[in-house]
Order: C-alpha cells, then sequence, then structure tokens
C-alpha cells in the first residue's frame, strides 16, 4: 500500500468536471458507428425527459471510476483481486458538474485472508453535495498459500 491507513482517516481524489465530452465518451456508445452518439437518458434531452429529467445525466459508473481511482491509490494492486465496492447513486449529476472521490477509513478486521480495512466511499460536489454514497472493503495483509496452511495444521 502506499498509504498508511489509519480509522479515521480521510483522503480525496482529484476534482473533476463530469463534461459533455466525458459523458458522450462513456455513453454514447461505439464512437464512429452510424448511430454515434446512441440516444439515451445521458446523450440526449429527449430521451432524459422521457425519464422525468430536466436534462441528460452523467452515467453513475463516471463517479464509480473516481472512487476506484481513490481505492487504487490506498491499496495499490491488491485493490484488483482483494476489493469490494458497493455504492448507491443518490442524484442525478448533470453535465459540467464538478465532482471529487472522497473516502474514510472505518475499522479493521481479521479474516483467514488477513486484515480487511474498511472504508465508507462517496463522491461529492464542491459545495458537499453528495452524489454517490458507499463502502468498500480491500484486504490490507494476505497470508500466502504456504502461511495459511501451517496455521492449520
Amino acid at each position: 500500500m502506499r498509504e498508511q491507513l489509519n480509522e479515521g482517516q480521510e483522503f480525496s481524489g482529484p476534482l473533476r468536471c463530469l463534461s459533455k465530452a466525458r459523458i458522450l465518451a462513456l455513453s454514447g456508445g461505439a464512437l464512429g458507428s452510424a448511430e454515434w452518439p446512441r440516444k439515451n437518458l445521458h446523450t440526449d434531452a429527449a430521451k432524459a425527459a422521457e425519464a422525468g429529467l430536466p436534462a441528460p445525466i452523467a452515467s453513475g459508473i463516471q463517479c464509480e471510476g473516481d472512487i476506484v481511482r481513490l481505492l487504487i491509490r490506498l491499496f495499490d494492486e491488491r485493490w484488483f483481486s482483494h476489493g469490494k465496492l458497493s455504492v448507491t447513486h443518490r442524484r442525478p449529476v448533470f453535465e459540467g458538474t464538478w465532482v471529487q472521490a472522497r473516502a474514510r477509513v472505518g475499522a479493521s478486521t481479521a479474516s483467514d485472508a488477513g486484515e480487511i480495512v474498511h472504508v465508507e466511499v462517496w463522491c461529492e460536489t464542491p459545495e458537499k453535495d453528495i452524489v454517490t454514497v458507499g463502502t468498500a472493503s480491500c484486504v490490507r495483509e494476505r497470508h500466502t498459500y504456504q502461511e495459511v496452511s501451517k496455521e492449520l495444521t
């Protein structure tokens, strides 16, 4: 891990704008296709209106991606094999909204695989409106197969 993780400690990712270009890149479908950009509630005002929205919204996956980027910073490559994330999208994020991923380290628990660090995660606007919220966990120290085998015998 790159960071020392202590209970209560907070971390922030970079502040970034969910611009129209970013929204189209993720939700517009295959670039160069005849239908690009694909019409959906993320790319088309009429489709957004059909869904009861005043304007197209960014995909929730874009905020999740910011959270995952922050978790990779905290747990390095261990995140890819030992990380878990669960989030809820609390409100729509419209084009031009700035968001920032945040994390607060919670308690650690022991498991057969090693120490599991629990983390509260969220994405917020500069005005502190939380748009995505959830929890994550990752094994901080993983025992090798040989170490676990010795403990069991």
